[in-house]
């Protein structure tokens, strides 16, 4: 049982890095900077540095997912790890598949509150400490995000002249497309000196990796948690998990999910990258440095941020910031959807596998 519950963690890892490595490298992607393929690898990239950098800087999270939220007293067994797992492992491979970005954050929460409350009722969760260590930040983290990455925009506008905007017809979409900095100076319709194209390609790139690493960081002591526990249920295992053990558990989650954003990225990065907000070079960069910065600052603290929020706020802060609608099939709706159903959805999945694990 422990094997199958190790088994389903790291198949939650996979799909988790299929779903989300794209919120870093969206913009790169939407903003004409990179090809979907190197946007990928790079993302995968800082999301493994990211994930093994969590062997050091993620203990507060861990403490979160694995501490946080149920009461000492509450007997835990491998059945009830995989009921947990069952909700958030269906919903996010299930949206996964249809190109939908979601946050499995908010589904492995809910598979574990939903799995409590039909195991043991409400008594054995900690309500405070799930509103103010979980619900508050992953409902104010999105929030914060649209209102910095708006006001940022705002903000530069005003204060950088030489940022390479598309003007009128000084080039076709096509060209545009395959550089961003083709006649794309607010000045006129002349090209934009090669150093200032490069510097900004460089910082673009660079705030990819840190929102690809954030997010790792954030999202993989989570995950590895719910293994931590399994682990720890083991005959002969000691009060916790050893050092090493929690370490091995952390970088064998990086290491599927690096796999599972290389493998299957693509329908997600598709979808944040034209389907959300238009992007260029520069509404992109500020797009990750807002993610970036707000999910880096909430990871010491042991603050479960969902980076899929925080992402997705940023190009809703880029869209109502410059006023346009991405040319293809709007998504936002969508993602909104999403973001409403993921919890009651997945404590449901979760809910009901402890209802049928009692019937059979």
């Amino acid at each position: 049982m422990l094997g199958i519950v190790a088994a389903v963690v790291l198949l939650l890892a996979w799909a988790n890095g299929a779903n989300d490595v794209s919120k870093g490298v969206a913009s790169l992607v939407g903003g004409g900077v990179a090809q979907v393929r190197w946007a990928l690898w790079w993302g995968t990239l800082w999301t493994v540095l990211g994930g093994l950098a969590a062997v050091i800087l993620g203990a507060a999270l861990v403490n979160t997912f694995s501490k946080g939220i149920l009461t000492p007293e509450i007997h835990l067994s491998a059945g009830f790890l995989l009921a947990v797992l069952s909700g958030a492992v269906a919903w996010v491979l299930g949206a996964t598949r249809f190109g939908l970005p979601v946050s499995t954050t908010h589904a492995l929460l809910g598979g574990l509150v939903g799995a409590a409350l039909a195991a043991v009722g409400p008594e054995e969760l900690l309500a405070r400490s799930i509103l103010s260590k979980a619900a508050l930040p992953l409902l104010v983290s999105p929030l914060i995000a649209v209102l910095l990455c708006g006001g940022l925009l705002v903000l530069a506008n005003r204060l950088v002249r030489k940022v390479p905007i598309r003007q009128g017809d000084c080039c076709s979409h096509e060209a545009w497309g395959e550089d961003p900095f083709l006649c794309s100076t607010p000045l006129g319709c002349h090209p934009t000196p090669s150093r200032v194209r490069h510097l900004w390609t460089a910082l673009h790139w660079m705030s990819a990796a840190a929102t690809s690493f954030a997010r790792a960081l954030n999202d993989v002591p989570k995950i590895a948690s719910v293994l931590i526990m399994g682990l720890a249920l083991a005959p002969g295992a000691a009060h916790g998990l050893p050092m090493a053990g929690a370490a091995g558990s952390i970088v064998a989650v990086t290491v599927t999910m690096g796999l599972g954003g290389l493998w299957g990225g693509c329908k997600v990065l598709n979808v944040l990258a034209h389907r959300v907000a238009p992007l260029d070079a520069y509404t992109g960069l500020v797009a990750n440095l807002c993610t970036s910065s707000l999910v880096l600052l909430a990871s010491p603290l042991g603050l479960p941020v969902s980076t899929t929020h925080v992402s997705t706020g940023a190009l809703m802060g880029v869209r109502w910031s410059t006023g346009q609608q991405p040319a293809i099939a709007d998504a936002l709706k969508g993602v909104l959807y999403g973001w409403l159903v993921t919890f009651p959805v997945a404590g449901a999945i979760s809910a009901s596998a402890v209802a049928l694990s009692r019937l059979t």
